[in-house]
């Protein structure tokens, strides 16, 4: 794998790291073009794999660079110099190999460029002679094949697969991994794909690709490059487990680039919506909120970059489903979090309400916020004496109460002390009181850290967190207040909802 242009660029000190990140963001909006629609995974990498992947001149960074002028045409033909001069950089290992497509993902939104070295990769590690990535086109309701690499592969490039035929079909219809180490006696082998390529399928290995539970298709790898002399070689559940880490990878992959393109449109969105603030200011709230977006999806993959190490050194050990559990996890935060500003935004929450249990809840944001406070160092202290129930959507009070831990936990940047004390209210209700041992509330009045867009002293915050808190209590009919705690240092807020 050879370096990337803008990490060259960003090395030499050609570009900011913020002209990077709109050059890029503007490459994907170019490739996926305005008309994509919210459920565009599929057709999008049809679309792109079968036409503009085939004429991607237009597309490639350097070219968006000089038509942004961002830089001129010679230190673009420079830094391509140095890339093409560069050696291959292939990584020592499983455990670096995927540690470098974690990196690629932080740094690079050519989704299909990246899902190509997601496929090479996982062919190498896995020892194959060929894979595929293979995606199911709603329109024709079959699967096709994508970026096959390997022998024979110009040949099914595109093939259509019945989904409810082969190998693939069934680990496309079950979402389960299969391995099959003779593959011609197995019943549900398609040989269709071997008569159209004239390569020889001895062995399988497939694994489903799901993006937020949503099936998109499999990843398949091809036959175990064997080794004359040595006894024959077959795919193992080790290999299984890399293949499902890397569709992972491919899956945080195309979720990035989804979120890319929806920040850049929630830009736009943003001053339209916001038409009463000066046009300077608007401008600067569309461009915090992609800002503060970027910074939270890169952050989230961090951790899954220590969870795939630790896949790679406890295979088969009982813990794989905890760290597995973990990575998706962050995914489906990482997936969400996008979602659930842009639906403030657009006034579009709305909660389902039910009867709930708030001892529930609260225990349930306390297992949700376990890691979190251990790295950071913080105590979560929970005081609840009775059960009382609540008319409420309890995910979107989850979403409300996480935020306040979070404006809590930046008040406590060496750690300390959150607290939730829960009791019941006249007339009939639930005061759930929020404390932390922060700095306090340094704002006057004070209620005005509710705003939209409000922040102070945060590198890359949107100021939008508070005001979806204070939107989805009041919408549950609640209210919310701020305060000073008394005697103590820290900020108190008192979160009020009504019973049944």
């Amino acid at each position: 794998m050879k370096k990337q242009l803008g990490d060259i660029l960003l090395e030499k000190g050609y570009i900011s790291s913020e002209d990077l990140t709109a050059a890029l963001t503007y490459q994907m909006r170019k490739v996926l073009s305005d008309d994509i629609k919210d459920n565009w995974v599929t057709g999008f990498l049809l679309e792109v794999a079968r036409t503009k992947y085939n004429n991607r001149d237009e597309f490639y960074l350097g070219k968006i660079l000089t038509e942004l002028k961002l830089m001129p045409e010679t230190r673009v033909q420079e830094a391509l110099e140095i890339q093409k001069a560069s050696p291959s950089d292939n990584p020592q290992g499983k455990l670096e190999a995927l540690n470098r497509i974690l990196v690629r993902m932080n740094g690079s939104y050519n989704l299909i460029d990246l899902l190509n070295q997601i496929l090479v990769l996982a062919a190498q590690l896995v020892e194959a002679e060929s894979a595929s990535l293979i995606i199911h086109d709603r329109t024709r309701d079959t699967l096709v094949i994508l970026m096959p690499i390997g022998p024979g592969a110009e040949a099914v490039r595109h093939l259509e697969i019945p989904k409810d035929q082969g190998i693939v079909g069934w680990v496309y219809q079950n979402s389960c991994s299969v391995i099959c180490n003779d593959a011609s006696n197995d019943e549900r082998f398609y040989p269709a794909i071997d008569a159209a390529s004239g390569y020889t399928s001895r062995q399988l290995l497939c694994v489903p690709l799901t993006v937020k539970d949503k099936r998109l298709g499999a990843v398949e790898a091809i036959n175990k490059i064997q080794i004359p002399g040595e006894p024959p070689q077959c795919f193992s559940p080790a290999d299984q487990l890399l293949l499902e880490t890397f569709s992972a990878q491919a899956a945080v992959a195309i979720e990035n680039a989804r979120l890319t393109v929806a920040l850049s449109r929630l830009e736009e969105d943003v001053a339209l919506r916001t038409t009463e603030m000066p046009k300077e200011h608007r401008a600067r709230a569309a461009g915090l909120i992609a800002e503060s977006f970027l910074q939270k999806m890169k952050k989230s993959l961090i951790p899954l970059q220590g969870y795939a190490a630790r896949l790679h050194e406890v295979a088969s050990d009982p813990r794989v489903e905890k760290y597995r559990a973990y990575i998706d996890q962050e995914m489906d935060r990482l997936m969400t979090h996008a979602e659930d500003v842009a639906r403030f935004l657009k006034d579009e929450l709305a909660p389902s309400r039910r009867a709930v249990s708030l001892r529930e809840v609260l225990k349930e944001l306390e297992s949700r916020l376990w890691v979190e406070c251990r790295t950071a160092g913080i105590s979560f202290e929970l005081d609840m004496k009775e059960d009382l129930i609540v008319n409420a959507d309890k995910e979107l009070l989850l979403k409300a109460l996480e935020i306040l831990f979070l404006n809590s936990r930046d008040a406590m940047p060496k750690g300390g002390t959150f607290a939730l004390t829960a009791h019941g209210t006249h007339p009939p209700g639930a005061a759930i009181t929020v404390t932390d041992s922060g700095k306090g509330i340094d704002v006057i009045p004070m209620e005005q850290i509710f705003e939209p867009f409000f922040t102070r002293g945060k590198r890359y915050a949107a100021g939008l967190g508070l005001s979806i808190a204070k939107k989805i209590v009041e919408l549950h009919g609640g209210s919310i207040h701020a305060a000073n705690r008394d005697g103590s240092p820290g900020a108190q807020l008192t979160v009020t909802l009504p019973s049944l």
